[in-house]
Parts: structure tokens; sequence; C-alpha cells
């Protein structure tokens, strides 16, 4: 959410609690239902599907407020990635 609003705290509304719930929500089904499809044993194909599912997901849910049409669910999928990453890294040692 935070990013959603560029950092400003000041203008978070339950709308933007609302998209992200449905983002992440839909994000852990696909990641769910994928992962049982596919067995995803690597650290980095863990963290190329968490970012690759968050960006589809939130071009699903809501549309763009930025750029071409997927640029911001790109920078969304990225920052998932990312988190992703520093959990995994921190779960490793």
């Amino acid at each position: 959410m935070l990013c959603m609003v560029q950092g400003d705290l000041t203008v978070l509304t339950l709308d933007h609690a609302l998209t992200a719930s449905k983002t992440g929500t839909l994000s852990g089904i696909a990641y769910v239902i994928t992962s049982s499809l596919i067995k995803v044993n690597n650290q980095w194909a863990t963290i190329w599907l968490t970012g690759l599912l968050v960006m589809l997901s939130d071009i699903i849910v809501h549309p763009t407020h930025f750029g071409a049409n997927w640029l911001e669910a790109a920078c969304t999928g990225l920052g998932a990635a990312i988190l992703c990453y520093l959990l995994e890294r921190k779960k490793n040692g």
C-alpha cells in the first residue's frame, strides 16, 4: 500500500487497502495453484514466480495510473519480488 500512494501515508484510504487485499489474495491463490502444478524448489524460481504472479494480479485487479498499461503492475511485481528475496534471505540466514 505504501507504493500505491508513493509513500504519502496521509492519502491512504480504505479503497487502497481493498485493492491491495484483492491483489494479494489473487496472487496467493495463483501461487498455490501454480506451485501445486509445478514443483518450485529453487529460491530464485520462487522469487521470480512471486513477482510475475503479483504483476499479473495487479493488471487484473485495477487499471494503471501511470505509463504503459503494464508499467505500474511491473513495479508492484518488482516490489513483491524484492520483498520475497529479503524474506528468503532472512529465512536461509
